[in-house]
C-alpha cells in the first residue's frame, strides 16, 4: 500500500482540485480570492493549520460544525420531545392506540401503563410546521412559568401526540380530577395523514378544535387542510348537524413574536382569499363532472366566503386569536387557548 509522502499535496488541496471542475465559475472565483487575502494577510495562520488551504479549510470547518449540530439536535429532541410528565408515551402513534369513543381510561397502551382519565378530547392540527406541538407542551406546562415559556425543541413527526390537562391539577380526589381533565391530541400535519385527521373530527370522538396557522408564512397548506378534511366534508358535517351541534375550531395564529408575523386580522384575510380559490376550483369541477359524493358544497351568500358566518348548513365557527412565546409577545393569546381547551370558552370578539 502506497504511503503519503512529505511531496504528496495536502488532502485539502486534493478536495479543492477534484470538486473544481463541478463548481460554478463565481465560487472558484470566491474561493481564489479569499485564498489570496489569507495569503497576503495572514500567512503564518495559512501555512500552519490551513495546508496553505485557508478557503477549504474554512468551508471543511463549516461543514463538520453542521454534522454536530444536526446530532445534537437530534440528541435535543429526543429527550425533550416526552419532557412533560402529561403526555403519554405510549400513545405515539397516529391513531393506533387512540381511542376514537369512549372516555375512562381508553387509552392505556397495551403493556403500559393506563391513561388518565378524561372527559373530553380536543384535537389540535394544522400544516406541518405550524407550532402544533409547541401549543401541546405549553397547555401541559402552563402553569410552571408566570413569564416567558420557552417551549422545548420539536421535530416534524408522522406520529400523533397525546397530553391531558386539567384545571384540578393538586386535587387528590381521582374522579373529580379525571371530569375535569382534557385530552389534547397534536395531530401531525403532514398532507399525506390528512385523510385520518377526518376520523378524530366526528362528534362522537371530539369536543372542539384547535387549528394552528403559522403567521410566518402563507397559509396555502393550512387553508386547504381546513377546506378538505372540514369544511366540505360531507359525513363530517352530516353527524354535527345530526346532533345539534357546532364544531368550534379556534384558529391559532402562531409566532407572532417573530419579525415579519402578520397578525390575526391579516392571517384572516388570506385564510379566506385562499378558502375562496378552493370553492371556486370545486365549482367549476362540479359545473363539468357530476362531483365527489365525499365532498358538499361551500355555499356563499356574496361574493365571497365570511369566515364569521359560514352559513346554516356548514355546522362549523371559526373564531382567531394570536399566540407567540416571546416576551413582547404576552400570554393573552396563550391564555386564550387554555380556557378554549378546558371549557370551550371563546374568544371575546375585536
Amino acid at each position: 500500500m502506497a504511503s503519503l509522502t512529505p511531496t504528496d499535496p495536502p488532502i485539502l488541496t486534493v478536495a479543492r482540485k477534484s470538486a473544481a471542475p463541478y463548481l460554478p465559475p463565481p465560487l472558484l472565483q470566491l474561493i481564489h480570492a479569499s485564498d489570496e487575502y489569507f495569503h497576503i494577510h495572514h500567512t503564518t495562520l495559512t501555512h500552519e493549520h490551513c495546508n496553505d488551504e485557508p478557503s477549504m479549510a474554512i468551508l471543511a470547518a463549516l461543514f463538520l460544525a453542521y454534522i454536530v449540530l444536526r446530532a445534537v439536535q437530534g440528541m435535543w429532541a429526543g429527550t425533550t420531545r416526552r419532557s412533560t410528565a402529561h403526555l403519554g408515551g405510549g400513545e405515539e402513534t397516529v391513531l393506533g392506540g387512540l381511542a376514537l369513543k369512549g372516555k375512562q381510561g381508553a387509552d392505556a397502551p397495551s403493556g403500559g401503563a393506563a391513561a388518565p382519565p378524561f372527559a373530553e378530547t380536543v384535537v389540535l392540527c394544522g400544516a406541518s410546521n405550524a407550532g402544533k406541538t409547541a401549543l401541546l407542551h405549553y397547555l401541559c406546562n402552563a402553569g410552571e412559568k408566570e413569564n416567558a415559556w420557552d417551549p422545548p425543541m420539536t421535530v416534524t413527526s408522522t406520529k400523533a401526540n397525546v397530553g391531558y390537562i386539567s384545571q384540578w391539577e393538586d386535587a387528590s380526589d381521582d374522579e373529580k380530577r379525571g371530569e375535569s381533565t382534557i385530552r389534547v391530541i397534536d395531530y401531525p400535519g403532514h398532507p399525506s395523514l390528512s385523510s385520518l385527521l377526518t376520523t378524530l373530527l366526528f362528534p362522537s370522538a371530539t369536543s372542539r378544535l384547535v387549528f394552528a396557522l403559522d403567521s410566518t408564512q402563507p397559509v396555502t397548506v393550512g387553508a386547504e387542510l381546513l377546506y378538505q378534511s372540514i369544511l366540505t366534508h360531507a359525513q363530517i358535517r352530516q353527524s354535527w348537524s345530526a346532533e345539534g351541534k357546532t364544531l368550534a375550531i379556534l384558529v391559532v395564529c402562531t409566532k407572532n413574536d417573530v419579525r415579519g408575523a402578520k397578525n390575526y386580522k391579516r392571517m384572516k384575510i388570506q385564510l379566506r382569499n385562499e378558502l375562496d380559490k378552493l370553492r371556486k376550483v370545486d365549482l367549476a369541477i362540479s359545473e363539468s363532472a357530476n362531483g365527489d359524493g365525499a365532498k358538499a358544497a361551500l355555499k356563499v351568500k356574496g361574493k365571497s366566503i365570511d369566515l364569521d358566518d359560514l352559513g346554516s348548513d356548514v355546522p362549523v365557527s371559526l373564531h382567531f386569536v394570536e399566540t407567540g412565546f416571546g416576551v413582547d409577545s404576552g400570554k393573552g393569546g396563550l391564555d386564550v387557548v387554555r380556557e378554549f381547551v378546558l371549557a370551550g370558552t371563546l374568544p371575546s370578539a375585536k
